[in-house]
């Protein structure tokens, strides 16, 4: 091995080391006292109920519809879109909007204190949950 080559793997496997220990906000999340939710803790969080969630500055009111159909808008305008949601065995919720093309992006939901945060599936997250209220609609 040339020392060249020597550098360049010692670089791509420190890279590596680095890429594979950092922790993504849903781990973070969990390390900090956060509990991934149950289907039915998610399923008495939001199904028939108006939900207020903020993601980054924006807030959005969604109502999750009991036959599994996901209505939403943005506060003050500007988008409102429907699609459906779906909860899963494996302690997710899945929506899908026009937008995904048919396709479902699950979410794992996390209670931390009174913070409820979904993360999606690179573990980012992506909504905070603000208010939920029973409704029956928007």
């Amino acid at each position: 091995m040339t020392p060249r080559t020597f550098l360049t793997s010692a670089a791509a496997a420190a890279t590596f080391a680095c890429a594979a220990s950092a922790e993504t906000e849903l781990q973070t999340d969990l390390s900090n006292g956060g509990t991934a939710m149950t289907a039915e803790e998610i399923a008495d969080l939001v199904v028939g109920k108006a939900v207020t969630a903020k993601a980054g500055t924006k807030t959005f009111r969604f109502y999750y519809e009991p036959g599994n159909r996901l209505v939403g808008e943005l506060e003050g305008g500007g988008w409102s879109g429907a699609g459906a949601y779906a909860i899963t065995d494996g302690n997710q919720i899945c929506v899908s909007m026009p937008k995904d093309g048919g396709r479902y992006r699950c979410l794992t939901v996390v209670r931390n204190s009174d913070t409820v945060r979904k993360y999606n599936a690179e573990g980012k997250a992506t909504f905070e949950i603000l208010a939920t209220e029973k409704a029956i609609g928007l």
